[in-house]
């Protein structure tokens, strides 16, 4: 035997009685052996003869009554303090908007609530939005 077969032999013996050992620690850590299980065995597919089945239809109550609003919406105005017709809104706090080099700055009213009468003509329908993130 030369000298590189008997070193790939101690290579061999070495692997294999560690890969042993491992295992057999690993399931020495083990504190309760499993239990073999088996598969529950299904029915085959088309075996059982085809059933009729039977239900009763039960109506749910009614619980609406059909109120709501009639589209389209129109806007509604509103006459100013100047005596100008606006529509008819209401506004959170300025956005305050500023360019990175700090020339210019924009002041936007952001839009809370805005009334609207429906097709039926009835008034103050409001469509309330919710407030953006401030810069």
């Amino acid at each position: 035997m030369t000298l590189a077969e008997e070193r790939a032999a101690t290579r061999r013996r070495v692997s294999e009685s560690r890969a042993s050992s491992v295992q057999r620690d690993l399931n020495s850590l083990e504190s309760q052996r499993r239990q073999i299980r088996e598969l529950v065995t299904l029915e085959r597919k088309g075996l059982r003869p085809a059933t009729r089945g039977r239900g009763v239809f039960k109506q749910t109550p009614i619980t609406s009554t059909g109120g709501g609003i009639a589209w389209p919406l129109t806007e509604q105005t509103k006459v100013d303090a100047d005596g100008d017709t606006v529509p008819d809104r209401t506004f959170y706090a300025d956005l305050v908007f500023t360019t990175s080099e700090g020339v210019f700055t924009w002041e936007v009213p952001p839009v809370k609530m805005v009334k609207f009468t429906d097709a039926d003509g009835v008034p103050d329908r409001p469509i309330i939005f919710a407030e953006p993130k401030r810069p």
